[in-house]
Order: C-alpha cells, then sequence, then structure tokens
C-alpha cells in the first residue's frame, strides 16, 4: 500500500524540524512527504526542502489551513492519505501500525488514533511507550457519534484516509472557508456518515499544545467551530450522490448538536447571550439536551456551575482572544508580495527557489 504524508505548514520554522524528524523515524518509513508552505514569511519552505524525508514542497499564497491542505491531498499520489500538522509528532510504529490496521479492515474508509498532549515549551513530549497495545475498534456513523466528544477530540494529525473515499467527496474534499478546528470536525464525520472508520485505540501520537496554534484561543476556535458544523449537517442531508443511509444522517445531525452544545457552554462563559445563541441553533434541531442547557442558563448560580465552562488548557499555552492566526495579517506583509504558488521535488532541491519573499531562500 503507497501512502503519503500531507504536512500544511505556516510560519512553522521553529517546529517543522522535529515533525519532520519524527517522520525519518518511522519504522515504516512513507512513500511521499508532501509539505504545503501557505504563504510562510519565516523561511519555512527553505527548511522543508533540506529535509531528507520531504519528497516535495508546495509553496502558495496564503488561503488558509484547509486550502493548503487540499492542496497536498490533490497533488499526492497514494492509496492512503494521512495528514500531519506540522507541530506534532508520531510514534516510530505510528505508520507501520495504522497501515496495517487499515489493511486488515479493507472496509474502513478511514482511521484514527489516540495521542498524548503535551504543553510547549514548558514541557516535552511524554516518552513513546516501548510496547503499545494493538486493539482496534469499528464504528458506523451511529457509534462515531456516542465516542467523538468523549474525551480528546479526533485531530487531522491523527488521522487517515483513503484515496478512493476522499475523491467521492471531490478532488478537494475540505470546505476551505472553516476555520479554527472546524475542519477537524468535518471530513471523518463525512467519512463516516459514507461508510466505516476504524479506531486505534491506544494513543500513538504527540499533541503539542501552544499560544501559536490554530485552536490556542478556545473562544475563538469554538465560535468558528459553528459554520464547519452546520456544513456538516446540510452535506449530509442535501448530498445525495453520496448515497448516505438516512440512519447516518440522524447520527451525524446528533454529533452535531453535542459540538454546538459544547461550543455554546464554552461561549457563555464570557458571553451568556452568545451560548444561548448557539444552543438554539441545537434546539431549532430537535436536541432535547441543549434546550435543558438554554432552560439552566437562567438559573442564577446553577448556570455558573453547571452550563457554562471556562477554558482547560493551561493559561501558558493559549492565544489571547481574537488574535488572528493562520494568516499573514498577523504580520506586517503586503499579501501581494506572498510567494506564488510552485512546485519542487527532490530531484531540484539544489534548484535556487524561485521567490519574490527574500526570507524565503
Amino acid at each position: 500500500m503507497r501512502v503519503s504524508v500531507v504536512i500544511p505548514a505556516f510560519n512553522a520554522v521553529s517546529l517543522l524540524s522535529e515533525t519532520l524528524d519524527s517522520l525519518a523515524s518511522q519504522v515504516r518509513e512513507p512513500d511521499e512527504v508532501i509539505v504545503i508552505d501557505d504563504g510562510s514569511i519565516d523561511g519555512t519552505a527553505a527548511l522543508a526542502e533540506q529535509h531528507q524525508i520531504v519528497t516535495r514542497v508546495i509553496v502558495r499564497t496564503n488561503g488558509g489551513i484547509c486550502a493548503a491542505r487540499n492542496d497536498g491531498i490533490e497533488a499526492s499520489d497514494s492509496d492512503l492519505v494521512f495528514l500531519l500538522d506540522a507541530d506534532d509528532l508520531w510514534h516510530p510504529i505510528y505508520l507501520q501500525r495504522m497501515i496495517a490496521m487499515m489493511e486488515k479492515h479493507p472496509e474502513a474508509l478511514a482511521g484514527f488514533t489516540g495521542y498524548r498532549c503535551f504543553s510547549h515549551p514548558e514541557e516535552g513530549p511524554a516518552p513513546y511507550e516501548r510496547a503499545i497495545n494493538d486493539t482496534v475498534a469499528i464504528h458506523d456513523a451511529s457509534s462515531f457519534s456516542r465516542i467523538a466528544n468523549q474525551g480528546l477530540p479526533i485531530l487531522p494529525s491523527f488521522y487517515c484516509a483513503r484515496r478512493e473515499a476522499l475523491a467521492r467527496l471531490g478532488a478537494r474534499p475540505y470546505i476551505e472557508g472553516h476555520l479554527g478546528g472546524g475542519e477537524a470536525c468535518y471530513l471523518p464525520a463525512m467519512l463516516v456518515a459514507m461508510g466505516s472508520l476504524v479506531e486505534h485505540i491506544a494513543p500513538l501520537g504527540r499533541y503539542r499544545m501552544h499560544a501559536a496554534a490554530v485552536t490556542g484561543d478556545e473562544v475563538d476556535a469554538a465560535r468558528t467551530m459553528i459554520p464547519s458544523l452546520r456544513d456538516l449537517d446540510r452535506d449530509v442531508r442535501r448530498r445525495t450522490e453520496l448515497r448516505i443511509p438516512v440512519a447516518a444522517r440522524h447520527a451525524i445531525r446528533s454529533y452535531v448538536c453535542d459540538w454546538l452544545r459544547k461550543c455554546g457552554r464554552r461561549l457563555g462563559f464570557g458571553s451568556p447571550s452568545e451560548g444561548r445563541r448557539v444552543f438554539w441553533i441545537a434546539i431549532r434541531m430537535g436536541n432535547f439536551k441543549a434546550a435543558v442547557l438554554y432552560a439552566m442558563s437562567f438559573i442564577p448560580g446553577i448556570a455558573g456551575r453547571r452550563v457554562w465552562v471556562s477554558a482547560w488548557r493551561p493559561a501558558s499555552v493559549r492565544r489571547a482572544e481574537g488574535t488572528p492566526f493562520w494568516s499573514v495579517e498577523t504580520f506586517e506583509v503586503d499579501l501581494q508580495k506572498t510567494t506564488p504558488t510552485v512546485e519542487r521535488d527532490r530531484a531540484q532541491k539544489n534548484a535556487p527557489l524561485k521567490t519574490s519573499d527574500p526570507s524565503v531562500s
């Protein structure tokens, strides 16, 4: 089975090397590693060019993480596509174990695994386990909707999908307007609505929490997830060409409502009226639990203890609310001067990098 690893990166020069090193240490090396530099101004592309594990670098104007992932998926040539963010790490047996899992379960359209979190730079990743249980679980849309919001969420860095399944969603399966973690909910739910998904239960990855991460501002992440959740509910119902069963549509609506309640509870901690508006979206979808939370939110004392929730990330890895992320707007830079889209492969590594941005050279 041929596998590709797609790594979107934006101003990732301080962390990308460690991520690429974790790829280079894999027992089963990937057949293809594509790094998509999404308009960085810090030399990310040049760093990726120099790493032995990288087979192709795509440099594009800044367009967001979904557009970058789509570029990588579209450019890849494999049976199985793995996604990996530029700041996360894989256990050395990650690819070996995940590929074996997908080969053993050819009916599964996609697969994912657990992970352990660490706060950067205060702490390093936990040492990799010497022995890892290989127990897996097969999920349909119903079981997925029950487990997906228990504990840590499913993240792109620890997820893979069959090319043929992604192709059913389109050449560019991510919706490019999705922001702030909403894309992480959309794609796995769409695929499990179409077919089964397999879970490697024991964790095989290390998730780096830091203030510059896409979800570093938990309030903004909750706010920007809502359009993605509504798109998900719409698409499982309206994309008739995908032939999604009625039971799967109902299960994904339950999944969407679970996420809406979580987002509403987070937003309501700072703005009860905003939290209630999110609950109301779920109520209109017929969700009883959202209605209960909505009613409880008006009861003094109970609302603060039982309805609204504060951020769970340590303050040291939390971005200030409203701070831009994954955008050249974060920096003093002219959008017209960012690097045009180009592609280079390993055979061209010694050639000069053609770019109008002098920091990428």
